[in-house]
C-alpha cells in the first residue's frame, strides 16, 4: 500500500492505493495538505516524523496492513469488505489520536514512541526510551504525575537538579533529555491535547557544555597500524578503527564500507549515512585500500560496546598512553581528572581523528564536511580537535598572511 495524491484548488489529498490479491482500491484517508507539501517518495509532508500528520499516516498504514492481514486470514477479502474497513478505520483515527491518557507526559511520551517507532532510527529510539525511563523515575521520587499543566519551569529546574545530583548525568546528557521533552510537548501540542507553551521559553533550553574530547594523530594511527595484536579479534577491531580514521564514518556504517560501495573505477565509497540519510563520497584512502585487500572486504563488524570495550584495549597494546587532562561538570561542579589516552578513546574518537587530521593537513573544511556528512560549520568544528594556537598556525600558512615581495 502507498499513499498518492489528488490535486484540487492547491490542495493535496492523500489516498490509499491499495493492490493486493487481484483488488485493487483507491480511498480517501480524510487528509489534506497544502500543494506541495507531501513527498511522494517518502511518503510524509513536511515537519518531520513527529508531525502529526505523518503520525497519522504511519497509523493509517499500519492499521490498513493489520486489517489485510486479519480479511485474508479469516477468507474475508474482498473489495467490499476492505472498503467497509477503510470507512470505519478513517472515521476512528483522528480522535484516537486526541484521547490520550489521562493528559500525562510520561503517558503521551510512550505512546507516542509506539506511533513513531516506524520512522525513526534504533539508536533514536534507544536514546528516546532513556529519557521516558528517567521522567518515571522522575515520578516516582517526586511523588507526582506529569501533566502537560506542569512542564513548566518549576519542573524544568527540578529535572535538571534530580538529573545533576540523584541521577548524577553529565550536563550535555541532561540536555538530551531535556531536548526530547521539548519534542513531546511540541507533537502533543499539535495533538490538541493542552495549550501548555512554557517549554518554548528561551529559558527552557537544551544545557550543553563543551565536551573534552580526544583524537589520534596520524602518529597515534602509524602505532596502531605498526602494533601486534595477540588475537584475530583485535585485529579486526583495530581495523575497523582504522578504516574509519581514513573515511570518517560513524560506527552504524562501518558494515558499508565494503568493495561493493566502491565507485568510480574503485577510488572512492559511496554511501548513505544511517543516522541521517545523507548520501556521501568518501575518497579511497591507501590504508583503506589496503585493509580491503587485506580481508577482500571488510573485516566482522561487531556491537557498539563491544567495540568500545576492545578499542581501548588495542590502543593500550599500540602503546597509546600519553596522560590527558579531562574536565567535565560531575553533579553540578568542574572536576579535572587525568588519565592515559587510551581510557577515552571510543568508536567516535575515529570520526573526530579523521576531522581533525584533514582540517590540519590543509583540506577545505568544506570539502571535509562534504565527506562527513555536517550540514553546517558550526556543529563540524566541534569535531575538530585542535588549539588556539594550532589553528592560528594553519591560518598563517596561508598566502594572505604570507610576505610577496
Amino acid at each position: 500500500m502507498k499513499v498518492v495524491i489528488r490535486q484540487k484548488e492547491g490542495m493535496n489529498y492523500l489516498y490509499a492505493d491499495i493492490s493486493v490479491s487481484g483488488i485493487r482500491i483507491k480511498s480517501t484517508l480524510g487528509i489534506s495538505v497544502k500543494q506541495g507539501e507531501f513527498n511522494p517518495k517518502t511518503q510524509t509532508v513536511k515537519g518531520g516524523a513527529n508531525h502529526t500528520t505523518n503520525v497519522l499516516i504511519q497509523q493509517l498504514k499500519l492499521s490498513i496492513m493489520d486489517l489485510i492481514r486479519c480479511l485474508q486470514k479469516d477468507g474475508e477479502l474482498t473489495k467490499e469488505n476492505v472498503k467497509l474497513g477503510l470507512d470505519k478505520l478513517r472515521n476512528g483515527s483522528t480522535s484516537a489520536i486526541k484521547e490520550e491518557v489521562n493528559k500525562s507526559l510520561v503517558d503521551y511520551a510512550q505512546q507516542h514512541i509506539e506511533r513513531t517507532n516506524n520512522l525513526k532510527k534504533g539508536g533514536s529510539i534507544r536514546h528516546i526510551k532513556v529519557t521516558l525511563n528517567k521522567l518515571k523515575s522522575f515520578e516516582q521520587q517526586t511523588k507526582s504525575k506529569l501533566t502537560f499543566d506542569k512542564i513548566d519551569m518549576k519542573f524544568y529546574d527540578a529535572f535538571v537538579s534530580y538529573c545533576t545530583t540523584v541521577e548524577k548525568l553529565a550536563v550535555n546528557t541532561i540536555g538530551s533529555h531535556v531536548k526530547n521533552i521539548k519534542m513531546w510537548m511540541n507533537a502533543s501540542l499539535l495533538d490538541e491535547l493542552h495549550t501548555n507553551i512554557v517549554h518554548q521559553n528561551r529559558a527552557f533550553k537544551k544545557i550543553s557544555e563543551e565536551a573534552d574530547t580526544i583524537y589520534l594523530d596520524e602518529t597515534d594511527i602509524k602505532r596502531l597500524i605498526d602494533c601486534t595484536l595477540p588475537t584475530e579479534s583485535l585485529e579486526q577491531v583495530r581495523d575497523l578503527f582504522v578504516m574509519a580514521c581514513y573515511t570518517g564514518v560513524r560506527i552504524q556504517d562501518y558494515n558499508k564500507l565494503n568493495r561493493f560501495h566502491l565507485v568510480n573505477d574503485g577510488t572512492m565509497f559511496k554511501i548513505r549515512t544511517e543516522k541521517t540519510g545523507t548520501e556521501v563520497l568518501i575518497p579511497l584512502h591507501a590504508e583503506a585500500k589496503r585493509i580491503l585487500l587485506k580481508y577482500n572486504g571488510m573485516p566482522k563488524v561487531i556491537s557498539s560496546q563491544k567495540f568500545n570495550e576492545y578499542i581501548k584495549s588495542v590502543c593500550r597494546i599500540g602503546g597509546i598512553d600519553e596522560l590527558v587532562q579531562i574536565t567535565r561538570t560531575v553533579e553540578g561542579k568542574r572536576q579535572t581528572t587525568i588519565c592515559q589516552k587510551h581510557e577515552l578513546v571510543s568508536s567516535h574518537t575515529a570520526r573526530r581523528s579523521f576531522a581533525t587530521n584533514a582540517y590540519k593537513a590543509g583540506i577545505p573544511t568544506l570539502a571535509i564536511m562534504a565527506i562527513t556528512g555536517h550540514s553546517t560549520e558550526k556543529v563540524f568544528m566541534k569535531y575538530v580537535r585542535v588549539t588556539k594556537e594550532e589553528h592560528a598556525s594553519l591560518v598563517s600558512q596561508h598566502k594572505f598572511f604570507r610576505n610577496v615581495s
